[in-house]
């Protein structure tokens, strides 16, 4: 995979697995991030990566790019992307995603009442 670091990585910096995964990805990257937490909901339910003239790649194609560009990563970045890893990864990243993205909206629901 060819390594480019145009992209801004959009995460929720109130999920505390996002926050605390995305802190180790920032010590070893130079990638650019930014908190998506008050974006929208799109931005809640899946990590996004945008890139410059609105392209957007989401979910485990974003993890994707962001071990790829972060150093001691590469190795992970080509693993994932091998066809039967990465269509596993896309079924469970989207239950995993579903659940945190739940528990952050019933978890900030109980915190605002």
């Amino acid at each position: 995979m060819k390594s480019n670091t145009d992209g801004k990585v959009l995460f929720n910096e109130e999920c505390s697995i996002c926050n605390f995964e995305i802190k180790h990805y920032k010590k070893r990257s130079k990638l650019e991030y930014e908190i998506c937490s008050q974006k929208g909901d799109k931005y809640l339910k899946a990590l996004y990566v945008e890139f410059p003239h609105g392209r957007e790649i989401k979910g485990v194609d974003a993890f994707i790019y962001v071990w790829s560009n972060t150093k001691g990563y590469g190795w992970l970045a080509k693993f994932a992307s091998l066809p039967v890893i990465f269509s596993l990864a896309k079924i469970l990243y989207a239950f995993l995603a579903f659940i945190l993205y739940w528990r952050f909206k019933i978890f900030n629901r109980s915190l605002s009442s």
